[in-house]
């Protein structure tokens, strides 16, 4: 029998635009609320009504387009193309060459590493030894790219422990290290949400398991612990368990603070840098950090560091996020609402292919999706760190992709039985 399409319909937060109605668009209204209220936290508040209109007319585009393009061009449905294993060898032979540039230094000094983690070095002592090689240390965005490929090679769970699994780990344990040591928490939430979200997807876990249909809701509290632990060693001890009673309000204030803040930053960058500058560096980040081609098209682009000039003298650098909706007022003006069609329309895309099981768009989706989830805080749908495993993801599967086959189940003695389940059949 051929391998027939896998249509799948999954819950409600895999959708972009149900994501984005019930999630994104009220928590983006009770932060723009606080905002507009008796604000305390924030010494200079920009955000006005205007802005908060603003950004509620992106997001609402983005919610439109993401649903009408479901709606108005539904994806013809085909077999999904299958992918060699040895593949899953490449991609974590290039993410763990990333990681030995980007932790040669910690590697070599682990005792500035050891005093980190006891308290007597701080974070900027330990990102000194970061290591950073255009085009090779970036490739630590290759984890983000095996996570989803993994699963989709492996469409049907894998009993047994093999090397790929171990990939899994040794990737997992990297990406951790490097969210505490770097202060990079983007990292995990970029690996650990594909790798949620394709289990979800492939994997035999319970469908209509509570934490799963609360989805976003459910990850509130693991998140607020994860916090705890990130910034313990880092800011807690040493600074401020002299300012707040418990580090438990301290976590709460933290985390909102990232949001609000963000979301002011890109009403201040509004106020202060004006509107529709010309020069779109956030959205043509991708190709600015391009190794040596970025050279050439950055003058093109616009060499100027707007943001930069409006952090330093007008913002706080401690909480440095510009969001992901203002930034593009900024760059484009009003024509930023063109740009959230676009990226309503890719959501989209990904969701169709993402439903379907189907190649690459099903991979991207996973990718896509945490950018969406992040929208209020970073513009990290066009940045260089989402270009890497998006683009490692379409060279796979336009280059080792081959149509499915038709395949008769054969009877295999039982030996043979657990390698059959394990592997997928080589080409």
């Amino acid at each position: 029998m051929p391998n027939a399409p896998d249509h799948h319909e999954g819950y409600w937060w895999e959708d972009p635009a149900r994501l984005l109605l019930y999630f994104i668009l009220p928590l983006y209204m009770l932060i723009a609320l606080d905002l507009l209220g008796e604000q305390k936290a924030i010494e200079r508040v920009y955000f006005t009504s205007f802005h908060a209109l603003a950004g509620a007319l992106f997001l609402g585009v983005l919610t439109v387009a993401a649903y009408a393009e479901r709606i108005l061009v539904p994806q013809a449905r085909h077999a999904p193309p299958e992918i060699p294993v040895r593949v899953l060898d490449a991609m974590f032979g290039l993410a763990l060459a990333g990681y030995l540039v980007m932790m040669g230094g910690v590697i070599a000094q682990p005792a500035i590493l050891l005093s980190f983690l006891n308290g007597g070095a701080n974070t900027y002592d330990v990102l000194e030894l970061k290591g950073r090689i255009a085009g090779i240390s970036t490739l630590t965005q290759a984890t983000v790219a095996y996570v989803p490929l993994y699963f989709y090679v492996f469409r049907r769970p894998v009993r047994g422990f093999n090397r790929y699994k171990a990939y899994m780990v040794v990737l997992g344990v990297l990406t951790l290290l490097r969210s505490f040591i770097f202060a990079e928490r983007l990292a995990l939430v970029e690996a650990l949400l594909p790798w949620a979200l394709m289990a979800a997807r492939f994997s035999n876990l319970p469908r209509h398991s509570v934490l799963l249909t609360l989805g976003p809701f459910a990850a509130i509290v693991p998140m607020i612990g994860f916090f705890i632990a990130n910034e313990y060693n880092r800011s807690w001890e040493t600074y401020y368990v002299n300012i707040y009673d418990n580090i438990f309000d301290f976590a709460l204030e933290r985390l909102a603070m990232y949001y609000s803040t963000a979301l002011n930053n890109g009403a201040g960058l509004l106020t202060i840098m004006g509107w529709g500058t010309g020069e779109p560096t956030f959205t043509f980040d991708w190709l600015i950090r391009f190794p040596v081609l970025g050279e050439f098209f950055r003058p093109l682009v616009g060499g100027g560091d707007g943001y930069g000039r409006f952090l330093n003298n007008f913002g706080d650098p401690e909480f440095n996020n510009p969001s992901g909706i203002f930034v593009h007022f900024y760059e484009w003006g009003w024509f930023a609402l063109l740009l959230a069609a676009l990226m309503g329309w890719m959501l989209a895309r990904s969701y169709a292919g993402w439903r379907a099981g189907d190649g690459f768009w099903c991979c991207a989706h996973a990718v896509l999706l945490v950018s969406l989830m992040e929208i209020l805080r970073v513009p990290n749908l066009f940045s260089g760190r989402n270009f890497v495993p998006l683009a490692l993801l379409w060279l796979v599967f336009q280059c080792f992709g081959q149509p499915a086959r038709h395949r008769i189940s054969p009877k295999v003695p039982p030996h043979h039985a657990r390698r059959t389940a394990t592997l997928p059949r080589q080409p």
